[in-house]
């Protein structure tokens, strides 16, 4: 047990300093967003280059994996999706339900995470996680939310959008680009590889202050039986199912314990933000907080079922 809890004490010792330090005003959220600017937009896409360009490409992309967490989480997406929809929830609520069962909160808990366990191995999953989330989780809820919305006739121009939006993802590009450099079999200069390398190791601890911080002045507020439904079904319902499909895909050990570890960590920090533009800020930020917090445990038992 004292070895799982240096693992995963780090992580939330992190995150609570993020937290306090927004709340004795040690930074402001406005300086908050920057630091997550600085993740999104560099530590992670550089992450990602470096984890591709420096191993070889069969070692990064795991086609078991792909097959197997991507089925896991239009699995949980629909469940989370579905099970709201049976306890009468709003249309546009439910499809925002399905992607915080379905996706996890790869970039900014799930990585650092993984990486005190397994080390540099885990860009390539924090690679192949982005690519699945981007390409059928997101576009999937945008799609519900337009259908519920009344916009049923332009799923097209939906589908568009999420295209346009998917090329401009920072760790997109990055992803393709090291794939040109890998399949093409381009050497990257030593100057760069070392520069993508400092900037991908400030990528995690940053990561995690930001999420701390980011839960500052969240409230536990709403229907605690519509949040631990969500909380049950990331936490418990999603690792599961990303459990069974990897083994139903022929996945080794190490790839099932990297996948049920990703998925046993609280949902995307983009749900509370897609709350707050749908007019469901508390119930998205009331379930965010209390998965982040249960996360500890769900995190703990992986570790501990694999250890």
């Amino acid at each position: 047990m004292l070895a799982i809890l240096t693992i995963t004490m780090p992580i939330f010792i992190i995150m609570a300093m993020g937290y306090f330090s927004v709340r004795f005003d040690f930074f402001t959220e406005v300086q908050l967003a920057g630091i997550g600017k600085f993740v999104i937009r560099i530590g992670l896409p550089m992450l990602v280059f470096h984890a591709i360009t420096t191993r070889p490409l069969s070692d990064v992309i795991n086609l078991n994996y792909l097959y197997g967490y991507g089925l896991a989480s239009l699995l949980a997406f629909f469940a989370g999706w579905g099970l709201s929809r049976r306890r009468g929830q709003d249309a546009t609520l439910s499809a925002l339900n399905g992607l915080a069962t379905g996706m996890s909160n790869t970039g900014f808990i799930g990585y650092p995470l993984l990486a005190m366990v397994i080390g540099p191995q885990a860009g390539g999953y924090l690679a192949m996680n982005a690519l699945l989330e981007n390409i059928l989780v997101l576009p999937l809820m945008f799609i519900l939310i337009d259908v519920a919305r009344g916009g049923s006739g332009k799923i097209s121009t939906t589908l568009w959008r999420v295209v346009k939006n998917l090329l401009k993802n920072p760790i997109i590009g990055s992803l393709l680009l090291a794939l040109v450099f890998a399949l093409c079999r381009i050497p990257v200069p030593a100057v760069a590889e070392k520069v993508a390398a400092m900037l991908a190791s400030a990528a995690s601890p940053l990561a995690l202050f930001v999420i701390g911080g980011g839960l500052y002045g969240l409230r536990i507020r709403g229907g605690m039986a519509d949040i631990s439904v969500i909380v049950a079904g990331k936490l418990l319902l999603f690792p599961a199912l990303v459990v069974g499909c990897l083994w139903l895909f022929g996945a080794d050990h190490d790839t099932v314990f990297a996948g049920a570890l990703l998925a046993s960590v609280p949902m995307a920090s983009m749900y509370p933000l897609f709350g707050r533009q749908y007019g469901f800020e508390q119930r998205t930020a009331a379930a965010m907080l209390v998965t982040t917090i249960a996360s500890f445990f769900s995190i703990s038992l992986v570790l501990l079922l694999w250890h």
